[in-house]
């Protein structure tokens, strides 16, 4: 009788346990996977924007920035060239 009890608690006990997970697999493997993938993929499409957006502004941008056409007699945008006054009424930077 104690031999078929011990057998019958067995049956009931092992499907019970827990199982080790396979190796390489922890028990939450898998579950993060599409949260991380939409964040993964929203960060691509970002980036992908902001290239394209950078290449405009520089195919925008002009050849040089020494001012050449300043110092030949064009418009100064600031209004600071050499003895001209700020906004403040000083005197603006002399350039050289």
């Amino acid at each position: 009788m104690t031999a078929m009890v011990n057998q019958v608690v067995t049956g009931l006990l092992v499907p019970m346990q827990d199982r080790p997970p396979p190796p390489g697999q922890l028990p939450e493997f898998g579950n993060a996977a599409p949260a991380g993938l939409a964040i993964v993929l929203l960060l691509l499409l970002a980036t992908v924007f902001l290239i394209r957006n950078m290449s405009k502004r520089i195919t925008r941008l002009p050849e040089s920035f020494d001012g050449e056409d300043t110092a030949e007699g064009g418009s100064d945008p600031a209004g600071t060239a050499s003895g001209a006054a700020t906004d403040r009424g000083e005197p603006g930077p002399a350039r050289s």
